[in-house]
């Protein structure tokens, strides 16, 4: 596949609309979106340093690399570090569980960082990443409306139980 969205580019508005209905929740601190062919990773990667380490290493290990034409998309998320960010983690978790439980490919999981390289790590680094998974020939077309349905779902989501939310939505300016 020789396509990338990278966080510094301008989105596809489907990236977009996902991103807008992840910062529904006023606990989301930062959001980005990349999207990556995994047929190129093989096992060989798996312990490479830099962004090679943010890989899903078990799922990737389940097959040895990457699938034909399969296509990831990871949703890195940064939430604030108190009740409203762990909350938040909840409701997503569940989002992500019950998509995941109706078939769609996709997962959710941790990522920090050693607890002391330069300086200390431990406490600055933890993020989420929501992994979304696709086969997608030569083409970002079947990702991006997966990443449009999965934001269509989220908001919805959102509206059903805001009487369970309420303060964990971002009120609009």
């Amino acid at each position: 596949m020789g396509y990338a969205v990278s966080p510094m580019s301008d989105l596809p508005p489907e990236v977009d609309a996902f991103h807008s209905a992840l910062r529904r929740l006023a606990a989301i601190e930062q959001v980005d979106t990349g999207l990556k062919s995994l047929a190129t990773f093989g096992p060989e990667t798996f312990s490479w340093p830099g962004e090679f380490g943010d890989l899903p290493h078990a799922l990737l290990r389940r097959s040895n690399g990457g699938l034909p034409e399969e296509a990831w998309a990871n949703t890195e998320i940064v939430l604030t570090r108190d009740e409203a960010g762990w909350l938040t983690l909840e409701f997503l978790a569940w989002w992500v569980r019950d998509q995941s439980r109706g078939g769609e490919l996709i997962q959710m999981r941790p990522m920090g960082l050693p607890p002391k390289a330069y300086d200390v790590q431990l406490g600055r680094t933890l993020k989420f990443i929501i992994d979304h998974f696709a086969i997608c020939p030569d083409d970002p077309s079947p990702m991006l409306k997966i990443l449009k349905n999965r934001a269509a779902n989220l908001s919805l989501s959102i509206d059903l139980y805001k009487d369970f939310i309420g303060s964990l939505i971002r009120v609009a300016l």
